[in-house]
């Protein structure tokens, strides 16, 4: 007997209701609808996107929080309003492919714990406005489940992934990790740590928005400063540290006491390449590694000592 699917949609500021209908339309052409429930929770938005996504109330369970949480929170407070033996997680943004419920109803009898379908690219988005976008997305979107079955901690993607109930109840979202970026790596280290099983499957979504450049050097410079508050409280924990890429730089210069150096070119490079990353020519990713580099040193430089 297939278990039940619980999935779950933290909505914030953005227009769910498409994204709700095709979902409410897969499940509705299954041999066995009743095995999913599709469960929305909006985290505060405006009056706007209120208004706009009235319509989910006629398809899906729909909650409207008086305030806002953020992105953990949320998260956890699915437990409280879900059924399922298993809650499938997916950004409000996400456009899902044909059978998607299907294939994901498939994974329930099996050993795996946790289900990542990944995340991909929409390439027909890919232009100079929103290049910085696609650069910052590569390492981890438009990944095979092969290649991200590879190393599967380090390649979970809460924007897509289904969990059995009795793991979430154990393994929480930790709200003082709550701004994009963090709150998965954290989430994922702490299913390593309790050697909790994923398996990663070729079941991938795309987001029907993809930022500006602008818009995502912005966000990337947050998701820094978020990074810095983890590693913070996870310094002398190295082997989270080894699970972050920018941590793992950041702890060469430090042993080569090159902080001051890799300082110094960032503040004499700093406005060059962020008028590259906005405007979305002659930029690489090894120059944007460099410059979240300095931005962490900066927010960061020698304000603790460790």
């Amino acid at each position: 007997m297939k278990e039940m699917i619980s999935v779950c949609i933290p909505i914030y500021n953005y227009y769910a209701y498409p994204l709700v209908r095709r979902l409410v339309t897969q499940r509705d052409n299954l041999k066995n609808p009743g095995e999913v429930e599709i469960v929305c929770i909006d985290d505060h938005s405006s009056g706007y996107y209120l208004s706009q996504n009235n319509g989910i109330v006629d398809m899906a369970k729909y909650l409207r929080l008086g305030e806002n949480v953020g992105r953990a929170r949320i998260r956890n407070l699915f437990l409280k309003h879900t059924q399922g033996d298993w809650l499938l997680f997916l950004n409000d943004d996400a456009q899902v492919p044909d059978n998607f419920l299907h294939k994901y109803l498939r994974q329930t009898n099996g050993k795996a714990d946790v289900i990542v379908g990944g995340m991909c690219l929409d390439k027909g988005s890919d232009d100079a406005d929103h290049r910085l976008r696609f650069l910052a997305g590569a390492p981890v979107e438009g990944l095979t489940a092969a290649q991200r079955d590879a190393d599967p901690y380090r390649h979970f993607l809460a924007g897509n992934f289904m969990i059995r109930r009795n793991v979430m109840e154990t393994v929480r979202f930790d709200a003082r990790y709550d701004k994009y970026g963090s709150d998965g790596d954290y989430f994922a280290y702490q299913l390593s740590n309790r050697k909790v099983s994923i398996l990663h499957i070729d079941n991938e979504v795309t987001s029907a928005y993809v930022e500006t450049n602008a818009e995502c050097l912005h966000k990337s410079v947050e998701a820094v400063e978020e990074l810095i508050k983890v590693y913070d409280d996870m310094w002398e924990d190295q082997r989270f540290c080894r699970t972050i890429p920018l941590l793992n730089r950041y702890a060469r210069v430090r042993r080569m006491h090159l902080q001051g150096i890799v300082y110094w070119f960032f503040k004499m490079f700093r406005s060059p390449m962020e008028s590259h990353f906005v405007t979305g020519r002659g930029i690489s990713m090894k120059q944007f590694k460099f410059y979240k580099l300095g931005v962490f040193i900066e927010k960061r430089h020698y304000s603790t000592k460790k």
